[in-house]
């Protein structure tokens, strides 16, 4: 792939959801010129995609919206079922996942926050930046050539005239979702199924009768479950009906669904008003056999389409978005390699591949196949059962790129082959040392030569490598490695020093810390003996290690196309 220098040539983001945001406020974080365009005239207010896992929680962080994620957020709540008919006295009361316990190195909880708030905050942040989302514009013709991409785009004004614009960008990133211009521009063709004796009915209101404590179910088994969950707004919910061998489609409608939810929970004094969203849709658990073609890029629905069990849709999207754009944004200032590019592919598939099949078989527990299985959990609370995930890939932090072609280990693959280490993109190796690929891991307590204290996480951005050497004894060897960094395009590598008993002497071109609690040094597993230098990628993944020179220069190599 050829990457021309253009540094006024924007990129052109195709969709304005959670996927298009992040790889916006991503790209221009990067200092890279960026427009953001959406066909839809007005900003949905629609509760869908909830569920923020801890790894997201993190790439928020990195990204800077995190503070302002956890304003509006909320701890998970519990379920609770109730015994039909009457649908008053309680059933069964549980967690959906798992119970979470914060460490340092995972210092983030799964939170809940309706998604058009997690829109609002990213548009916040990019508007800040001077970009803002284009709406009533959509795409109609996209040819690119070796230099960029002409895409030809219909803006439909207040008053409802429309106009057309030429946008010449230097790459396209289309997160214009599953029914989007950008796949099929691209020739991605969908694989998978759609659920089609099954459906899904979700609204937006404000409920009487029921607390914000609980996420109430109604199961009526092999047919379907209603839900109503608390959107951490007084009195507000969002309310579903999912089917299974079921399909609401007639429910479209806010007085044949109240009707509906009345007969079947034996709830008549439930109290419905207010919708501020009705929607209906099919499950689909599909994926696109391939991320890219030349300069355009697909990232979120427009890639991939998931069961909603398991809550990763959003999550998955999010990560798309950032582990393409820092490369994005290198190759828009002609700094990347040849491999860069399309090593989104190469990670990203197997991690998605991977993901839809866990996901999908929780789709099986939205609704219980027969009664008992509503009480089935209660002896089984570390297996998966009727709306109870017990699967810990889904906090994301064993998700890791471990065979990618831009990533390097000095130790290794611990004899695996690419194909075994394809095979756990997503499950990972819990448990195991920190490898080139994985998720980094945070460690507070890290204090300075003048007593301030920082975390790691307060150190990785989206818009430079980190590159953390751990030392006990500093010395040349340090030095060299401060003088080698410095010799990689400026802006894009910062260096950290980490002394084990001490502040390491200064090294011009770092910064040092004392690893005062030890968390660092436990986090990544080093211990006393030669040198140890990971590499954190913008993406906040370990992209390299290495125990000298040579060995990060090989690294970087793969990133720079230099040595």
């Amino acid at each position: 792939m050829t990457n021309v220098q253009n540094k006024t040539t924007p990129i052109l983001v195709i969709g304005g959801g959670p996927s298009g945001l992040a790889a916006a406020l991503t790209l221009a974080q990067n200092g890279v010129p960026v427009r953001i365009i959406d066909k839809v005239t007005s900003f949905h207010q629609a509760s869908r995609g909830s569920g923020l896992q801890p790894r997201t929680m993190e790439v928020f962080r990195f990204l800077g919206v995190l503070d302002d994620a956890r304003l509006h957020a909320r701890k998970r709540v519990q379920m609770r079922s109730y015994k039909l008919p009457g649908g008053v006295e309680p059933q069964r009361t549980w967690w959906m996942h798992e119970h979470f316990e914060r460490t340092p190195d995972r210092p983030e909880h799964p939170q809940a926050m309706s998604q058009y708030k997690t829109e609002g905050i990213f548009r916040d942040h990019l508007a800040k930046r001077g970009v803002h989302v284009e709406l009533g514009t959509e795409p109609i013709s996209m040819e690119q050539d070796v230099d960029g991409v002409t895409v030809t785009v219909k803006k439909v004004a207040s008053d409802g005239s429309e106009t057309t614009e030429t946008i010449r960008a230097a790459y396209v990133v289309g997160a214009d979702g599953a029914r989007g211009f950008t796949r099929r521009a691209i020739g991605a063709t969908y694989e998978g199924q759609t659920k089609e004796e099954d459906g899904q009915v979700w609204a937006d209101a404000e409920v009487e009768g029921v607390d914000s404590d609980y996420w109430h179910v109604w199961p009526q088994p092999g047919k379907f479950t209603i839900g109503i969950r608390p959107k951490g707004e007084e009195g507000k919910f969002h309310v579903g009906v999912i089917g299974q061998n079921f399909d609401p489609v007639d429910l479209v409608d806010e007085k044949k669904l109240v009707d509906f939810i009345h007969e079947n929970t034996g709830r008549k004094d439930l109290v419905f008003k207010n919708f501020t969203s009705l929607t209906y849709w099919k499950p689909k658990m599909r994926m696109v056999n391939k991320f890219y073609e030349g300069r355009v890029f697909i990232v979120g629905d427009a890639a991939h389409v998931h069961s909603p069990s398991g809550g990763q849709g959003l999550n998955t999207s999010v990560q798309d978005s950032l582990n393409l754009c820092w490369k994005l944004a290198l190759a828009h200032k002609g700094l990347a390699s040849p491999i860069l590019l399309p090593s989104y592919q190469a990670e990203r598939l197997p991690v998605v591949t991977h993901m839809l099949i866990a996901t999908s078989n929780l789709y099986t527990h939205l609704v219980p196949k027969k009664s008992e299985d509503v009480q089935a959990a209660n002896a089984n609370m570390d297996k998966n059962g009727f709306l109870q995930w017990r699967d810990l890939s889904l906090r994301m932090y064993e998700v890791n790129y471990r065979w990618s072609p831009v990533v390097f280990d000095a130790r290794g693959t611990l004899g695996f082959d690419e194909d075994e280490m394809r095979a756990r993109a997503y499950e990972g190796y819990p448990g195991g040392d920190v490898r080139a690929g994985d998720c980094a891991p945070d460690a507070p307590a890290l204090l300075d030569v003048g007593g301030n204290e920082t975390a790691l996480f307060s150190i990785f951005k989206p818009y430079h490598h980190t590159l953390l050497v751990f030392t006990t004894e500093g010395g040349a060897d340090v030095d060299a490695v401060v003088r080698a960094a410095q010799e990689y395009p400026e802006g894009t590598v910062r260096t950290v020093v980490i002394g084990r008993d001490g502040v390491p002497p200064t090294v011009a071109g770092a910064v040092a810390y004392h690893d005062k609690e030890g968390h660092a040094h436990r986090a990544y597993h080093v211990s006393d003996g030669p040198l140890a230098i990971f590499v954190v990628r913008p993406d906040g993944y370990v992209g390299g290690f290495a125990q000298d020179l040579e060995g990060l220069q090989s690294y970087f190599s793969r990133v720079f196309g230099r040595a």
